[in-house]
């Protein structure tokens, strides 16, 4: 998380917290120096923000992200995207790593959020994701 004091995307005087998701979006605006962006399991998702990107965009959704809100998203894009949600990864899964069990249950005690790429069903969504990146990157760089 990165936490910035000033005007949020939807203008108003706040103090604002934005996790990588959000600086992807304003960032991808008119003036940017990238030329193509993309965001994976993003969080606080707003479709004010799509309406500004100006270059092409995938974003990777989780379950976890509201689907109206992902979809929403996708419709105020006016660049070449490539928006997809990916219905049984929790939030988390493309920064996948073994995470330790306790009991059989992934440790998430202190705040860990991560695919278990020892979940054949995980590792492979997990490699298709970023061969879904790859390709998106390849044909827009």
């Amino acid at each position: 998380m990165l936490g910035w004091k000033g005007r949020s995307s939807t203008g108003s005087n706040q103090e604002n917290t934005a996790d990588m998701y959000q600086i992807v979006s304003l960032t991808s605006q008119s003036g940017t120096s990238f030329t193509a962006a993309a965001e994976v399991h993003p969080a606080m998702v707003d479709s004010n923000d799509a309406k500004g990107i100006t270059i092409p965009l995938c974003m990777l959704a989780s379950k976890d992200e509201d689907r109206d809100t992902v979809k929403r998203f996708e419709e105020e894009l006016k660049v070449p995207k490539h928006v997809e949600t990916f219905d049984d990864q929790v939030h988390g899964w493309m920064a996948a790593r073994h995470v330790p069990t306790r009991e059989g249950s992934p440790d998430i005690a202190n705040g860990l959020c991560r695919g278990d790429l020892e979940d054949e069903k995980v590792k492979k969504e997990y490699e298709r994701g970023y061969s879904i990146l790859l390709d998106f990157f390849h044909k827009h760089l």
